[in-house]
């Protein structure tokens, strides 16, 4: 063996064949600021991970859903029509967020309550597993952990692990869906969701108008379909535009902003269409009825463009 080849011997030595993984606190630097304004919209944003882990197909209803005084993190349904509901909560599980989850349960009639923690204490845990074996037939109480998984210097990925579950769950579970669902595309939301071809049709030149126009600008966001709607979304996993096929009388053109435009000072982009103002998801939208009246859709990414930062969650502006 010459001089070349023993050098390169011990460089493949030296070399790991494998990488390091390493766990990681959800509320780590390399994780999310804050459980409220930062984890929660990206959670339900990002929904099917968790559903995934719960063997549940989950729509989103209603974030900070109102429960009485209170305000309840993630308001879903599933699959089979149930309520479902999560409560998050970084650190270690405690007494009062345990009190949460039981009051949201019986203010919205939940039939699966799902309690999200960086860390469940055994007192909780055992406290879970009393409640499914002695609550009301038909509800189930999930405890999840949440966590970051990273090889190296990878990125971080999230991590739910199921720690909790309903007795049976497996026998219970909803029975798989038929015909297509996952992944969702233009013929699962006929197929799967009965979206009318009227719609879709819609909704199909809106999302291409909206592909065309980020490519002209160069903008990174990316297409993400989830079930009823097509989400554009920039580096996080957060949703910007919404094209949403489920929209009341017909599809919706939705962006993402901290506030109404008229509490910004901002002018309508498109006066001739009907606007609603989702709170709770913080999206301006507008009523599309047909092909012919998509507008000009750079208006909304403009504003998107303008008014949302380059990372982490969308943040409401200072009314001090």
């Amino acid at each position: 063996m010459d001089e070349r080849d023993e050098l390169a011997a011990g460089s493949a030595e030296d070399t790991p064949r494998f990488g390091q993984l390493r766990p990681l606190a959800a509320s780590s630097a390399e994780g999310w600021d804050h459980e409220a304004h930062d984890f929660t919209p990206w959670l339900a944003e990002n929904i099917e991970l968790l559903g995934e882990e719960l063997g549940l197909v989950l729509r989103l209803k209603e974030r900070e859903a109102a429960v009485g005084r209170y305000s309840l993190d993630l308001l879903l349904e599933d699959a089979q029509g149930r309520t479902v509901i999560v409560e998050n909560q970084f650190g270690k599980t405690d007494h009062d967020h345990l009190g949460k989850l039981l009051t949201y349960c019986a203010g919205t009639e939940a039939e699966v309550a799902v309690w999200l923690s960086e860390s469940l204490t055994d007192e909780h845990v055992a406290a879970l597993e009393w409640l499914n074996e002695n609550t009301v037939a038909g509800v189930g109480f999930f405890g999840v952990e949440l966590g970051l998984l990273k090889i190296d210097d990878s990125r971080p990925a999230p991590r739910f692990r199921v720690v909790v579950k309903p007795n049976e769950w497996k026998k219970r579970a909803r029975p798989e869906p038929q015909g297509p669902v996952e992944p969702w595309d233009w013929p699962a939301f006929g197929e799967a969701l009965g979206i009318s071809q009227q719609r879709i049709e819609v909704g199909r030149a809106l999302v291409d108008r909206i592909e065309a126009a980020l490519r002209d600008r160069g903008l990174p966001w990316k297409t993400a379909f989830r079930k009823g709607y097509v989400g554009f979304q920039r580096s996080g996993g957060y949703n910007v535009l919404i094209v949403d096929l489920y929209w009341r009388r017909a599809p919706r053109l939705a962006v993402k902003i901290p506030a109404p435009i008229d509490e910004l000072g901002m002018p309508d982009p498109f006066p001739d269409l009907d606007s609603s103002w989702v709170e709770a998801e913080r999206e301006w939208g507008w009523t599309v009825p047909s092909v012919s009246a998509i507008p000009d859709v750079n208006r909304a990414i403009e504003l998107a463009h303008r008014l949302q930062p380059e990372s982490g969650p969308l943040r409401l502006p200072d009314r001090g």
